[in-house]
């Protein structure tokens, strides 16, 4: 337990930039999952299991995401969501192969851009999830 808080501390970034939008904070989360899939086709595999934590961690889950779809779509849907991220990481952990993570990084790809749409659809403020308002 104490490894994985501080493989988290210095793994996420600080983020300096955050997204106006629920498709931006979606489009934030690809571009980790897309450095994940370079990372593992360039056999780095400590490295892309590290960009799939920081999609989840700090972005999905930090920035209130997860927390917006749980409310919005439902609590299983929100479930299944989450558990891509753990396929995406268990396949490269795993090295299940290009093609296995390749269509699990897909997955989440189209479940967060789905879901931002969601939420712009629902009319759901980025501000409504945020702590200390």
């Amino acid at each position: 337990m104490r490894f994985l808080t501080l493989l988290l501390l210095f793994t996420l970034p600080l983020q300096t930039v955050s997204a106006d939008s629920w498709p931006e904070m979606a489009e934030e989360i690809v571009v980790h999952i897309d450095r994940s899939t370079e990372f593992y086709q360039a056999g780095e595999l400590k490295k892309a299991a590290q960009e799939v934590v920081k999609a989840y961690f700090g972005i999905f889950e930090d920035k209130k995401m997860e927390a917006a779809i749980r409310v919005t779509v439902g609590s299983k849907h929100a479930w299944l969501v989450e558990r891509l991220f753990g396929k995406l990481r268990k396949a490269i952990k795993g090295e299940a192969g290009l093609e296995a993570v390749m269509e699990a990084a897909e997955k989440i790809r189209e479940a967060v851009r789905r879901d931002a749409l969601v939420l712009v659809e629902k009319e759901i403020p980025l501000e409504v999830f945020q702590p200390n308002q």
